[in-house]
């Protein structure tokens, strides 16, 4: 029997999510037709279905890469990410049971969030 795939985004990247729908919506009412925030959205519904397809679709994130106030953060250690348009990436981790897989989506952030939530400094 195969698992059931599911995606599901984490209360903070729920609103950041419904934000940039709403913010995409006002643009189109304004007759804008490729903002940034477009690209942004269609990628992020984009790589929703590519983890229904195959949860580890993402770049596995080492854990030496993973310091104690990420796994504050998010709560685990297993994380993948997503490169998504313009250096913004998307944070998820993959839960489940015998039944189910959760592709459970933590957060997206540009890339400056990325490398100071991470740790990472400019060379």
């Amino acid at each position: 029997m195969d698992k059931e795939i599911f995606v599901e985004f984490s209360e903070d990247a729920d609103k950041d999510y419904e934000e940039l729908q709403k913010n995409v919506l006002e643009e189109k009412k304004k007759g804008l037709e490729n903002s940034f925030n477009m690209q942004l959205l269609k990628a992020i519904d984009r790589e929703k279905d590519n983890l229904k397809i195959n949860p580890q679709h993402g770049i596995h994130i080492t854990r030496k890469n993973i310091s104690k106030s990420v796994v504050e953060r998010y709560g685990t250690d297993r994380l993948w990410k997503i490169n998504l348009p313009d250096y913004w990436r998307m944070i998820y981790t993959i839960t489940g049971n015998d039944v189910k897989i959760i592709s459970f989506v933590l957060d997206f952030m540009d890339h400056k969030k990325y490398n100071k939530v991470f740790g990472y400094r400019k060379k």
